[in-house]
């Protein structure tokens, strides 16, 4: 049964520090105020934009990213196999997870809680059951109730425990994290980058955090397809699009499931979530493209923090929502 299989919601991005990944708006990088760096993530491209910053400190900063999203992979990437998420679904036993192993899926599992269960990390078996059912036969139409119906009943995120020193699954659950991955590991790369003095910084890892605007106070600009741009100060903006990921024949399931139904959602074209942390935006936007208007309401009701939501329909129709007072993030 195929387990590790590109989707384009990765958990980690890779790096590759050399002097050909950055790009300045001068011809001398040692006088660069703007710089970008581009490389590789698991197959799609990843970018951190330095707004100010002298050459070498940005070189820095780009090893030591390279670092770390390396040790985050080890953790977090469905795409290894020899990674704590791949080691755990083999065996649905995992001992002494690394402190993001057990960080990740605590949050995995509090958005599990706020969402009422529309964000479900053991929707694993949804993904594979479809992957399997088209891979075989070349078949065309979509798996009958009975074939998801048993998939179904290994989606509970509530059989999951993480206890001090151990995570196990239920019987016959594997878990995904890819639902909050890449927000996870901006978050922890935005932060490493503060960390060293950066403030005018856009992280795009999937997922885009901000920290504070560009250096003359103007902010950042998100392109959103079909839509206006979405205007960034601070803080992360998370994505969630159906169309970014299509399996079956001319593209007859995504990968953004309902554990509700196990069957593809089907109430929005996309769904974009701003909050101050990307992992919470990650998973939010995961969650609520699978909700409907009520359930958007209702879940942004229980929000501790300030959080902004915009929906786009099947008809092209524009709706958004918003908890507490939000900054940071504009159309």
């Amino acid at each position: 049964m195929p387990v590790e299989l590109p989707t384009r919601r990765r958990a980690v991005a890779i790096f590759a520090a050399t002097a050909a990944g950055f790009a300045a708006s001068g011809p001398d990088l040692r006088a660069a105020i703007d710089q970008e760096w581009r490389g590789l993530a698991m197959g799609t491209d990843a970018r951190i934009l330095f707004c100010g910053g002298e050459r070498e400190a940005v070189r820095a900063a780009a090893a030591t990213v390279a670092s770390e999203v390396e040790r985050l992979e080890r953790a977090l990437s469905l795409f290894r196999g020899d990674s704590e998420i791949a080691r755990l679904n083999r065996a649905q036993f995992l001992s002494r997870p690394s402190g993001d192993m057990r960080r990740a899926l605590a949050l995995a599992l509090a958005a599990a809680h706020l969402t009422d269960g529309l964000f479900d990390p053991t929707v694993q078996a949804l993904w594979e059951v479809h992957v399997d059912w088209f891979a075989s036969a070349m078949r065309t139409e979509l798996p009958p109730a009975s074939v998801i119906a048993a998939a179904r009943a290994r989606v509970d995120w509530r059989r999951i425990v993480l206890a001090a020193d151990s995570i196990r699954l239920g019987p016959g659950q594997r878990i995904t994290l890819n639902g909050l991955g890449q927000g996870y590991v901006t978050d922890r790369i935005a932060d490493l980058l503060r960390a060293h003095g950066f403030d005018h910084v856009l992280v795009d890892l999937g997922e885009q955090r901000a920290l504070g605007p560009r250096r003359d106070g103007t902010a950042w600009s998100i392109a959103r397809e079909d839509g206006r741009p979405i205007r960034l100060v601070e803080g992360a903006l998370a994505t969630s699009e159906g169309a970014g990921c299509v399996i079956g024949a001319a593209g007859a399931v995504h990968h953004l499931f309902d554990p509700r139904t196990g069957r593809s959602a089907g109430t929005w074209r996309r769904i974009t979530v701003h909050h101050r942390s990307a992992a919470v935006a990650d998973a939010l936007s995961t969650a609520l493209y699978t909700a409907a208007p009520d359930e958007i309401v209702r879940v942004l009701d229980r929000m501790g923090t300030a959080a902004a939501v915009w929906a786009t329909d099947h008809d092209g129709r524009e709706w958004s929502w918003s908890s507490g007072t939000p900054i940071g993030a504009s159309i």
